[in-house]
């Protein structure tokens, strides 16, 4: 709130603390993309240059607040992430395969127990 000086100086302020400078948007931006990170470490995947960049309103149409840029990779970078990612992705594949092929047992007691 502000208040003016009787004599006609400087005007007088309330001050603030340190949510005046929080940014909710970044914050939602920023949890995606620790979210996205995490995820991906686990899949031995690591995206150091990812950031949360704010977007221009006058040089772009994009509705959100803040984009997340995954960083300028490597063609040997990519190559690298996309092997691992397709090797995990081949894994499951088979593994849903095995889970398929097993025949589905039948529902109720097993023989011998009360």
């Amino acid at each position: 709130m502000l208040h003016r000086n009787p004599m006609g100086g400087l005007v007088v302020c309330d001050p603030v603390g340190p949510d005046y400078l929080d940014d909710p948007d970044r914050e939602v931006a920023v949890g995606a993309g620790v979210r996205l990170v995490n995820v991906l470490l686990r899949f031995g995947v690591n995206l150091e240059q990812i950031s949360a960049d704010k977007v221009c309103r006058s040089c772009t149409d994009v509705k959100d607040a803040y984009r997340i840029s995954l960083g300028v990779l490597t063609v040997d970078d990519t190559h690298a992430m996309a092997g691992q990612l397709e090797s995990f992705a081949l894994e499951f594949e088979q593994m849903r395969e095995q889970l398929c092929s097993i025949p589905a047992r039948q529902a109720g007691p097993a023989e011998g127990s009360a």
